[in-house]
């Protein structure tokens, strides 16, 4: 992860993006994990001919979100999973930490972008500031 974030710094992104965000979706068995130059929060812009960025940059596949046993969960064992998960609120608590994790590898790469970076979970109304630490919301952040 460090080591894709590191790469961005050689990326020549479109002159009409405002803004990179990091967004990603998971589900309990993996993570995926794409950035996207956009013009605002929610729209992305159009690759330019000649240009090494295409849609997106992939920062990160295939990464178990939990312990590789959970796969092997029988029906049982997986709907337990499940209720615990949701019964116990650990959907936001695992996005904030998943975030802090992302902001750690974003530190760790110590790079300097022209462009503001955000990391968000889709379908999600908070994204993370990945230069401040701050949580906020995607209506009211001002590029």
């Amino acid at each position: 992860m460090i080591e894709s974030f590191k790469g961005l710094e050689h990326v020549q992104f479109p002159e009409e993006a405002a803004v990179l965000v990091a967004w990603a979706y998971f589900t309990l068995d993996d993570i995926h994990l794409f950035l996207e130059a956009n013009e605002d929060m929610f729209d992305s812009v159009h690759p330019v001919e000649g240009s090494d960025y295409t849609f997106n940059v992939t920062l990160l596949t295939d990464f178990a979100l939990y312990d590789e046993d959970s796969k092997n969960f029988n029906e049982k064992e997986e709907e337990m999973f499940s209720e615990f998960y949701s019964d116990n609120g650990l959907e936001e608590i695992t996005i904030k930490e998943y975030g802090n994790w992302v902001k750690k590898c974003f530190d760790q790469a110590e790079i300097t972008l022209n462009l503001p970076i955000y990391f968000r979970i889709l379908d999600e109304e908070d994204a993370l500031n990945l230069v401040t630490g701050e949580w906020e919301d995607q209506m009211e952040i001002e590029l």
